[in-house]
């Protein structure tokens, strides 16, 4: 049944239909929906609980570094686990009531405990994501290489799970604080907002789990040499990888950016704006060139290829932050600098873990192994270091020009300060625009994509050799 789907332009073997493409898909809700709370986690502190936002913003950062680094533990975990239902496929059925659970104890926090409050965020935000993201996102990224080799294949796999994160940002950007309001505009209405998202993260990751299939992986030699790799040895092979780093370094940027331009919005509506519902018109607006990017992004890795795609995004995101700058306190202007800005995401977001799939095949070639859940653990690692700082710069750029004290006056234009104006322009334009200009110059040094066809072949012959 596989071969009626013909080959791609690699020569290799295509096997998924669009069922498979669309459960698939599901699994990043999950990912998505943790990742849309933890990032309004400084405005639910600092408004809901009475947290100062510097503060906030060290804790969530010392969380998201702590985190970082057990992704590649999973990433071993990972390449040791072997199953009947497969190596990556088990760790989404034993995560569907956990990531039930953090959605919702992230914004249990204590109000009127003080100093513990700090604590308790810390150690939730800590279950979130160093547990609960990382046993999801690290065998999800690395599952897409076990159901095909194709690269076509897993770029339109990128596709659809960017399609769907996007789908659960712009729910969350348009619907968080209309339903929150609905539902009392208090902390226990954010807590029943978590409820309702952990109920359909937990379902959407059982569908992801029940229809998916590992048609490959390491097996008998192979999978016998990857048992034995430490995690010391795996990141030494990695740090060898300049693939691996390159794409590394692209992840953490755009993440950055992404987890900036997210949130960003909501300070330019309340701080600039004087009108929090602002927020829901620049995600509403950001749906369209959001859809036209989904459609057409197909048609740009077809033309130019994973990397160029990357490349030519990067530099309409560029595009997108000068226009902004041109005109700051022109709502209009915003919206359609944000716009181009959310357009160029879109390919960045769809190719960035098929990019990073690929460079396990370089790992091969040095050193006769994948590492492939390794590799691939980069992908959470990039997500959660780049959100994290990405949260933090939020809480510290907004405390430096003086946020806590706007809110202790009185949110309104007439306590507006200029060093404030500039704290929220740096957020909405400066900083999305160094990270758009980090990923093109860190792409002009990637080109492995045109030498894959080439070690695609070199290593199935050392493979053959080594069954």
């Amino acid at each position: 049944m596989a071969n009626e789907l013909g080959l791609d332009k690699d020569g290799q073997q295509k096997h998924l239909r669009p069922l498979d493409y669309f459960t698939d898909s599901l699994g990043q809700f999950s990912l998505n929906s943790l990742n849309q709370l933890t990032g309004q986690l400084t405005y639910f502190y600092t408004t809901k609980v009475g947290m100062a936002s510097a503060t906030v913003a060290t804790v969530l950062l010392i969380s998201k570094i702590f985190d970082a680094f057990t992704d590649l533990f999973m990433g071993k975990i990972v390449d040791k686990t072997n199953t009947k239902a497969g190596k990556a496929r088990p760790w989404l059925l034993r995560m569907v009531i956990p990531v039930f659970l953090a959605c919702v104890l992230l914004f249990t926090v204590p109000a009127s405990m003080g100093a513990f409050r700090y604590v308790y965020a810390l150690v939730t935000c800590v279950f979130a994501s160093a547990i609960v993201y990382t046993a999801i996102a690290v065998p999800y990224y690395t599952m897409m290489s076990y159901k095909t080799k194709s690269s076509e294949e897993k770029g339109k796999m990128g596709t659809w799970r960017a399609a769907v994160g996007y789908a659960v940002g712009v729910a969350c950007g348009i619907g968080l604080i209309p339903i929150t309001v609905a539902l009392g505009d208090d902390q226990m209405a954010w807590i029943k907002f978590g409820i309702i998202l952990g109920l359909l993260s937990a379902l959407c990751l059982f569908i992801t789990y029940k229809f998916s299939r590992e048609i490959y992986h390491d097996e008998g030699t192979m999978a016998e040499k990857e048992s034995k790799v430490s995690i010391i040895q795996g990141i030494r092979m990695l740090l060898g990888n300049k693939y691996w780093i390159i794409i590394t370094l692209v992840g953490v940027a755009m993440n950055i950016m992404y987890g900036v331009i997210l949130v960003a919005p909501m300070f330019y509506g309340s701080i600039i704006l004087d009108n929090p519902g602002f927020y829901s018109t620049v995600n509403t607006v950001n749906i369209f060139p959001s859809v036209i990017g989904f459609l057409t992004v197909g048609l740009w890795i077809k033309k130019y290829g994973l990397t160029g795609t990357a490349k030519w995004a990067s530099v309409i995101g560029v595009a997108g932050c000068i226009i902004r700058m041109a005109a700051p306190m022109n709502s209009a202007i915003f919206l359609i600098g944000g716009s181009l800005m959310m357009y160029a995401t879109i390919p960045l977001i769809s190719v960035l873990p098929a990019m990073t799939l690929n460079t396990s095949e370089q790992n091969m070639q040095n050193h006769g192994v994948r590492i492939t859940g390794m590799t691939n653990a980069s992908n959470s690692f990039v997500g959660k270091l780049g959100g994290g700082v990405g949260g933090s710069l939020i809480g510290w750029v907004l405390a430096a020009g003086g946020y806590d004290a706007f809110l202790a006056k009185g949110a309104g234009a007439a306590n507006l300060t200029g060093a404030l104006k500039t704290s929220v322009f740096a957020l909405n334009s400066y900083i999305p625009l160094a990270m758009f200009i980090l990923i093109f110059l860190f792409l002009l040094r990637y080109d492995f994509e045109e030498k894959l066809p080439e070690i695609l072949k070199s290593n199935a012959k050392i493979e053959a050799e080594q069954q």
